[in-house]
């Protein structure tokens, strides 16, 4: 593209972007293809949104967003970030040329030739003028230079004395790891006090003794029986043993170990000369100089603080020495007592000023980058001050904090001084550097960059101090800018407020800091959008992410006086990859961290071969993959404890956030309300991370926000998930059946196995599964699947060939070569297949769901045929992108490319309207949209076919005996598989739609059978079909043959492999145990009694005091009776009843077996009555402690009949809300015949019985057996309250409960009666009050008014109001301060905060006020009518014809006009008359003349009578 294609063909400016707060001037594209600039375009724009192009003349309609909202011409934006990035990428030009001086092409003429020539002195004036502005260039350079010069030597000093600190800080952190290595050599001072801690521990078991005898002390003098329970003697013993303080060595508390820690002071000396060195950098080697003794070296402060007065401005910045050109820092005089300073530079070494001339000058960045990749980069530390967005933004280094304080104190000192004060003769001028009052006794130097004068809108050079209105101004120091106005009332003191200016010398010293805010753009990003910039969204998000923390800052290179940098607030989260991973940027080019590799955790352990070992099946996909996780393993369950400590505190979510996750990285992240390890293996998108769960084996798609950061210690252990496979299996087919992976799971699933590895050094590890058995592993997994059909073994289908291997090479059969090949992905050149051709093995075909319209109508797309798909639609993008809209009859069953949001597809036309708009049916989804005509193409025929599958559910019918499908089930089915990745097995692939069987991964990671998903939801119903006798006969058959072939290929007997050693499944032995004794029974009456357990058919398992108390001590006999776990045997449980079982506190119980379910025993524990369905490896039958009976006592309540056959189960949860863990008070009713059954009792719960509570709500009914409720119910005990002598004298009475406000009674026996309107709301509608004082006083003679003033006196004494009832009374504050009686209308406001709406009843006025503005009301105020009464006037009623425009709101039938004008009429002395009361009070109103009020609004037409 050619330069004037940047430009605009009618102004001629170049196109420009949005940069900073600068708008763009954007290339836009006509109708008729011409391209103009977005300024001229709106020039050329006519009321009419037309454009006409000023070349052909075509017009443009424009749309509401004028001119932007034409298309903007992607070419030429790209073309202009590409020259802003390459740009960025290549230095200054002019810093790469040698400065030369233009060759002298002019002869020297002599004085003939001079005198021959008339024109000599003209030529000579031009030479002249020619010097002059040479000899201003060349001074104009100088200065550049000198100041120049002047800077870099400042900034030198600065990053070498910078450099220093980190040295010194480098040398700190030695010492201290050598005090770490000291202090851990202590051990024999550990030692020393051996002794002593014997007698501590001496102490706590004396202490320990006498604390248990104490409690059982309490115990037995609280309760006398349990004298019998305990040695009484040996207690009193423990309780008098005196203390003998002499038997205590204390002698440990005097004695010291001898050891000391001294520094060698010359040695340490001699150190610090060898390791802290300044050294010069030089292209050929590194020379060293002396320096001062480190004793007087300045610090980093002062030489910082004093870089810019003790060099002078013409000096070089490093002195040379003339032996070895290398920079002399510091002049130590030469002494004995000076040493060696190294540190490393990034700058180059200087040559001598001669080869200047023939040598290039190169960019500086081009220096820093050969440093840099020669030495370490060093680690800068900054704070983001300033930030416009990612391309621009400002920070300060963190080490340069000291410098802004100085700085800052010395700007408020002279700030302080009246010289910084304006003056009248003082001027303000646009560039020139002045102070600020930024914040509390804070003043910053700022620039001015923008000056405003008074009475100008525009902007001015400079301008007296007093005839400043307004200025922008820049924070050099912070980087941003800010507009700032100036009162022009107060004059100089206003100005000299916010503003100081600086003399000459405080100019000077200001001028010698360079600015602590330094620009810097991200390097290498540019923004998602191009045609919009950078978005508000990248800003926040950048400013989210550094906050006000100081982060690591990596330096790149520079722009101009811009630094390309990348920011990283921890080691593995870059600013960059963060915002390019948030889609908010992306980069110019691939960008990879160098040295960035993912934190893996150890593999897992190999086992030993041929060794048994526990363990259990963590995850299972098929018998060939699936994780097994060993039991004994203590130190993963105490990491596992740990995890979840450090994950589970408040502050985890902050301090663990991860932001920009990478690939195969370790992480922690949550299952099943667990934290547990896991690591990235892929990322989908949408801000969501596939991951593996390490220690289990399963798989799950997360967000980013569910992962956390995992801690070095967690790295420990290994993974504990071991991938294995069966070893002497495989499958009947290519891949496992569905039958086959549900038997392995129902033989495997929470089982403890046992497992024998036969390999180690392959992945998956191939082992032998076998159950649990007594003395040998159990029956083998294998041979399971092997006897079912479901598995071959793999002994029988290979057989070792003993014999010479033959010279010859026979050429393997044709179709087993073919069988053999590996599949590879098609080449390039390979021809295009437009059609879905089904593959030849139909089990485990990884598909995606497209659309779902019923379980008999699905859609897929076969997961290996995307590549082919894609070439579709990369052909179609490459015919049909740049045609035109062809003229075309298009009709139904039309083939067509479509244009659907920018995708060319395949599609078929199904309908066209007449507006043009076709509905289509996308070939390679299967949904129909609707496109407009013009995104329609003819289809090429080699180009038509499908790569849809259309799919039915096989082996579900629908359920309620339909037909058809159900709505909710197609619903259903379609929110849970559109656009899901699926396995698919084919059943029938002739029938259409193709029978199959889908299996969608859920939560757990687990393929679940969608169709027994419906199942299970009541969707859908199993469809039951008879095995047909010919599939019998032909896999009797396919075996028979098998059987055969295998017979075929064993030669000889030589040839036969050994036979395994059979294995045998013992038989299972018979035990038989009692049950253990039933509870003693509590005497009948009234007992306090603790619940312990509410079984499901509502029995209640209650506990005596004294049976709590011998639970205790149960439990600890149990543990000394069995303190392992016994060998697990394979017993017959029917005639086992009562067992031992270890709880999920790793403690024994005693328990009752009640029924066997697979591997699982349903035990009740009948010391506590709980029901758990506990591992068979956890029960051991064996009746322990025969001769304490059961401590739990079974209840039933009396008096009352569930509802139904038994309670129901919400009645189960009722109860145990209500009982469970508590202590009620139990009356016995009567005693059971048989001591096992329940007793009948009756259960207070808080002074309520709990019968009554069940019937109440409806979930049992009482028993019509009784004859009354009294017979039943059972009166609380009397509480033992104690007798208190409490005296109420002096307490307040209780505030009595106010009602509504009395109406005001209006006389009706007489005609007139003076009035007064206190409120008007329509000019027919108003408050009224009567004149008459007598009707408005008490018999007291108290007027309302005198109540008021004396309650406002003291209306402080009153109380808030907290309760708002609607016509509630209360006090109400007015607007002038005072309290008048009103009442609640109800809520005007809740958020933000509580409004209410009250009405002032002696008024009729409404007002919104806040709660604290409402009192009580007192009872004085109450008994007063109301002053004011609603009345409704009559006689006439708005205008029905009325020209006024201006309304009423909320009565829009009146005007503002006849509201205003009945105020003035309702003014003066009045008199009223009432005609009605029903339904309304209604009155005719009289002025002091007598006419109607109303008769003037009338004749001016602004109401009619009525």
């Amino acid at each position: 593209m050619s330069e004037t294609a940047v430009t605009c063909n009618i102004c001629g400016e170049s196109y420009t972007l949005p940069e900073d707060e600068a708008v763009g001037n954007f290339p836009h594209v006509l109708l008729c293809s011409h391209i103009f600039c977005s300024t001229c375009l709106r020039a050329l724009e006519s009321p009419q949104k037309v454009i006409t192009c000023p070349e052909c003349q075509m017009e443009t309609l424009i749309g509401e967003e004028g001119v932007d909202g034409l298309e903007v011409d992607s070419r030429i934006i790209g073309l202009i970030y590409t020259a802003r990035i390459n740009t960025k990428h290549s230095g200054d030009r002019w810093k790469s040329q040698r400065f030369r001086s233009p060759p002298s092409y002019a002869a020297v003429h002599t004085q003939e030739n001079a005198e021959g020539r008339p024109d000599v002195v003209k030529v000579l004036d031009e030479a002249l003028i020619k010097a002059m502005e040479n000899l201003n260039q060349l001074d104009t350079l100088h200065q550049t230079l000198a100041d120049g010069i002047h800077g870099q030597l400042r900034k030198e000093r600065t990053r070498i004395v910078r450099e220093i600190d980190d040295a010194i800080i480098k040398a700190k952190s030695i010492l201290m790891k050598r005090r770490s290595l000291l202090v851990s050599k202590l051990n024999a001072v550990d030692h020393l006090f051996s002794d002593g801690w014997k007698e501590c521990k001496r102490i706590e078991e004396r202490v320990k003794d006498l604390r248990t005898a104490i409690q059982k002390a309490r115990h037995v003098r609280k309760v006398p029986s349990l004298e019998t329970y305990c040695n009484l003697d040996k207690i009193l013993e423990t309780l008098q043993i005196p203390v003998d303080v002499e038997s205590y060595d204390m002698s440990c508390l005097s004695l010291r170990s001898g050891l000391s820690c001294s520094l060698q002071t010359d040695h340490f000396t001699d150190s610090m000369r060898n390791c802290l060195k300044i050294t010069d950098v030089d292209d050929s080697c590194i020379r060293e100089v002396t320096v001062e003794s480190f004793q007087h070296v300045k610090s980093a402060e002062e030489v910082s603080d004093s870089s810019s007065q003790s060099v002078p401005r013409n000096a070089d910045p490093i002195p040379k020495k003339q032996s070895t050109h290398s920079p002399r820092f510091m002049d130590g005089g030469g002494d004995a007592g000076t040493e060696k300073v190294e540190i490393a530079r990034s700058y180059p070494v200087a040559e001598p000023r001669c080869n200047e001339r023939n040598r290039p000058l190169k960019p500086r960045w081009q220096h820093l980058e050969k440093s840099s990749t020669q030495q370490p980069k060093l680690v800068h530390y900054a704070l983001a001050t300033h930030i416009v967005n990612p391309g621009h933004f400002y920070v300060r280094y963190l080490l340069e904090r000291k410098t802004g304080q100085k700085l800052s104190k010395k700007i408020n000192e002279f700030c302080s001084g009246e010289n910084s004060h304006f003056t009248c003769k003082d001027e303000i001028k646009k560039g020139s550097m002045i102070f600020v009052y930024w914040k509390e006794d804070v003043w910053c130097r700022v620039t001015v960059t923008e000056l405003f004068r008074k009475e100008r809108f525009q902007s001015v050079t400079k301008c007296p101090a007093l005839e400043v209105s307004r200025l922008c101004i820049y924070f050099q120091d912070y980087g941003f800018s800010k507009g700032l106005s100036i009162p022009s009332e107060g004059g100089l003191s206003s100005l000299n407020e916010c503003l100081r200016r600086p003399d000459a010398s405080a100019l000077l010293d200001i001028n010698g800091w360079a600015p602590l805010a330094i620009k810097c753009s991200l390097q290498d990003i540019i923004p998602s959008d191009l045609v919009n910039g950078w978005t508000s969204e990248a800003s926040d998000e950048m400013r989210r992410l550094l906050g006000s923390e100081a982060v690591e800052m990596q330096v790149f290179g520079k722009d101009g006086d811009t630094l390309l940098v990348d920011m990283r607030k921890t080691a593995t989260v870059s600013l960059r990859e963060h915002l390019v991973f948030m889609e908010l940027a992306r980069f110019y080019s691939p960008i990879v961290a160098p040295g960035s590799v993912p934190l893996l955790f150890y593999p897992p352990v190999p086992p030993k071969i041929n060794v048994e070992f526990n363990a259990m099946v963590a995850h299972v996909n098929s018998p060939s993959d699936f994780y097994v996780q060993q039991v004994e393993n203590m130190e993963y369950l105490l990491l596992h404890s740990k995890l979840q400590d450090c994950y589970s505190h408040p502050n985890a979510d902050q301090e663990f956030q991860i932001y920009c996750p990478s690939i195969s990285q370790a992480y922690v992240a949550r299952y099943d309300q667990e934290w547990c390890r896991v690591q990235v293996t892929g990322f989908p998108g949408g801000r969501m991370v596939e991951v593996r769960y390490v220690d289990f084996g399963y798989r799950k798609t997360l967000s980013v926000k569910d992962l956390r950061q995992i801690k070095d210690e967690f790295f420990a252990l290994p993974e504990m998930a071991l991938w294995c496979s069966l070893n002497d299996v495989v499958s009947l087919q290519k891949t496992w059946s569905d039958e086959a992976c549900d038997m392995f799971k129902e033989l495997v699933e929470n089982k403890l196995l046992t497992v024998v590895a036969k390999q180690s050094n392959t992945r998956p590890v191939p082992v032998c599964l076998y159950e649990i058995g007594d003395d040998f592993p159990g029956t083998s997994i294998e041979d399971i699947l092997v006897r079912n059909g479901l598995a071959v073994s793999s002994k029988q289908i290979q057989v070792e060939d003993t014999q010479p291997m033959e010279t010859t090479v026979w050429d393997p059969p044709f179709e087993e070569e073919v069988r053999s090949v590996v599949p590879t992905p098609p080449p390039a050149s390979e021809d295009l297949k437009p059609s879905l051709s089904l593959p030849t093995c139909l089990k485990d075909i990884r598909v995606r769901v497209t659309h779902v319209t019923s379980p008999g109508n699905i859609f897929v797309q076969l997961l290996q045929f995307d590549s082919q798909l894609k070439r579709i639609h990369d052909t179609l993008k490459s015919l049909f992108s740049k045609s035109e809209p062809q003229e075309m009859h298009w009709k139904a069953e039309m083939l067509c490319a479509a244009n659907n949001t920018g995708v060319w597809e395949r599609g078929k036309v199904c309908s066209v309207s007449t507006s043009g708009v076709a509905e289509v049916l996308r070939c390679d989804f299967g949904n129909k949209v609707n496109l407009h005509v013009n995104n329609l193409r003819p289809l090429c025929a080699d180009l038509i076919g499908s790569f849809l599958l259309e799919c039915n559910l096989s082996g579900i019918r629908p359920a309620g005996g339909r037909s058809t499908w159900t709505a909710t089930a197609c619903d259903f089915i379609s929110l849970y598989l559109t656009g899901a990745m699926a396995v698919m097995n084919i059943k029938e692939p002739t029938a259409r739609p193709v029978l199959v069987s889908l299996f969608c991964s859920n939560r757990a990671g687990q393929n679940v059978n969608f169709a027994d998903f419906l199942i299970s939801e009541g969707l859908a119903l199993k469809e039951r079909k008879a095995t047909s006798t010919s599939e019998t006969v032909f896999s009797e058959e396919c075996v028979l043959s098998e059987e055969v072939s295998e017979a075929q290929r064993i030669v000889s007997p030589s040839q036969t492999p050994p036979t395994p050693t059979p294995r045998f499944n013992p038989q299972p032995e018979r035990v038989q145990t009692r049950s253990y004794p039933p509870p003693e029974l509590p005497p009948c009456g009234n007992t306090l009694m603790s619940i312990s357990a509410i079984s499901e058919q509502g029995v209640i398992y209650a506990m005596t005091h004294q049976a709590v108390c011998e639970f205790d001590r149960l439990r600890e006999r149990l543990q000394q009776h069995i303190k392992t776990l016994p060998r697990q045997k394979n017993y017959n449980w029917k005639g086992v009843l009562g067992c031992a079982v270890m709880g999920t506190d790793m403690f024994w119980y005693r328990g009752q077996v009640q029924e066997v379910i697979g591997g699982h025993v349903k035990v009740r524990y009948v010391d506590q009555g709980l029901v758990e369905s506990i591992p068979v490896c956890h029960v051991y039958p064996k009746v322990l402690c025969e001769d304490v009976p059961q401590l739990c006592v079974p209840c039933q309540i009396n008096g009352v009949i569930p509802i139904g056959k038994g309670w129901q189960w919400d009645a189960v949860v009722l109860m145990k809300e209500l009982l469970l863990g508590r202590s009620v008070n139990v009356y016995i009713m009567e005693h059971p015949e048989n001591p096992c059954d329940s007793v009948t009792v009756e259960i207070m719960v808080d002074g309520m019985a709990l019968s009554k509570i069940m019937v109440h709500h409806q979930y049992a009914t009482f028993d019509t057996a009784i004859s009354s409720q009294e017979d039943y119910v059972v009166q609380p005990p009397a509480l033992d309250l104690d007798d208190w002598d409490l005296n109420t004298e002096g307490l307040e009475e209780p505030q009595p409960v106010l009602g509504v406000y009395k109406e005001l009674q209006i006389p009706k026996e007489r005609k007139h009666f003076p009035a007064k309107v206190k409120h008007i709301r329509t000019p027919n509608e108003v408050f009224l009050c009567v004149m008459e004082k007598s009707l408005r006083k008490l018999e007291q003679g108290e007027c309302l008014e005198e109540a008021l003033e004396c309650v406002n006196e003291s209306v402080e004494n009153l109380s808030l109001l907290t309760d708002f009832p609607i016509e509630c009374p209360c006090l109400a504050e007015y607007s002038d301060g005072k309290y008048y009686r009103a009442k609640l209308l109800g809520f005007s406001e809740v958020t933000p905060s509580v409004k209410l709406l009250v009405r002032h009843v002696d008024f009729g006025s409404d007002d919104i006020l806040p709660v604290n503005k409402l009192r009580q009301l007192p009872a004085s105020l109450h008994h007063y009518p109301c002053a004011a009464v609603y009345v409704k006037l009559a006689g006439f009623k708005p205008a029905n014809v009325s020209l006024e425009m201006e309304r009423i709101p909320y009565r829009p039938e009146w005007t503002m006009k006849a509201m205003l004008e009945m105020i003035d009429l309702l003014n003066g002395e009045l008199t009223a008359v009432v005609t009605a009361t029903e339904p309304q009070l209604t009155v005719l109103l009289y002025n002091a003349k007598g006419t109607l009020v109303h008769k003037r609004l009338v004749e001016k037409g602004l109401a009619d009578y009525d």
